[in-house]
């Protein structure tokens, strides 16, 4: 159900992850799993704190967020803590360290020591009740992904 002022139309627009993950990505929002991002820290970055988004997936607007904290750090200083609150997967660092290299070597960045920008958000509100009623199975199928991706890396 869509507010009836849509406050929401004039603000930015982000989505996360790579076209084929940015809807399954959004329902970990909606889900209330995903409370956080990482981006290549060598592009801009376009938010602060108090900052609201609407999260497009499939490039229908599904959600709004507000930024709580952004900053910088290394790939390798990513820790467990913040891993939990990025959501994805079995919220584990091997999980997240192994996906996230795979992202940032596809796009030709990836080193160890790259420089990431961080970000910590908030679930404001949800647009699409159809993504919603679904949130809960994306949920269940990234972690069924993660178990199986975790199961097949060699010791």
């Amino acid at each position: 159900m869509s507010q009836p002022s849509e406050w929401w139309r004039s603000l930015p627009t982000t989505s996360f992850g790579s076209s084929h993950l940015d809807e399954r990505l959004a329902g970990l929002i909606i889900a209330g799993r995903k409370r956080a991002t990482v981006w290549n820290g060598q592009e801009d970055n376009p938010t602060k704190p108090g900052m609201n988004w609407v999260v497009t997936a499939n490039a229908r607007p599904v959600a709004i967020i507000e930024t709580l904290s952004v900053g910088q750090c290394r790939f390798d200083a990513i820790d467990a803590d913040f891993a939990l609150e990025e959501g994805e997967g079995d919220c584990s660092l091997a999980y997240w360290r192994l996906v996230h290299q795979a992202f940032f070597e596809k796009e030709g960045s990836f080193s160890p020591d790259m420089i990431l920008w961080w970000e910590k958000f908030r679930l404001v509100e949800v647009l699409d009740a159809d993504l919603a009623a679904k949130s809960e199975a994306m949920v269940a199928l990234d972690k069924a992904d993660a178990a199986e991706l975790l199961a097949n890396q060699p010791c």
